[in-house]
């Protein structure tokens, strides 16, 4: 299977571009990956900005938490 990448510069040509390569055979048409980050990716962003609270044992949390 052969892969073809466009990058499409008028948005408004786009939806009968997609119509035409829709109705020739063995074509399917496929969304662009999700650039959406993972947990771990979010997790590892906080840590390198520095959003993390250590606790030396489950006292100090409770403490910190008023509980």
């Amino acid at each position: 299977m052969a892969t073809l990448t466009l990058n499409i510069t008028d948005a408004s040509i786009l939806p009968s571009l997609k119509r035409i390569l829709g109705a020739l055979e063995g074509v399917t048409i496929v969304a662009p990956p999700s650039k959406k980050k993972t947990e771990m990716q979010k997790a590892r962003d906080d840590v390198k900005a520095g959003r993390l609270i250590s606790y030396s044992d489950k006292e100090e949390l409770f403490n910190d938490l008023g509980i």
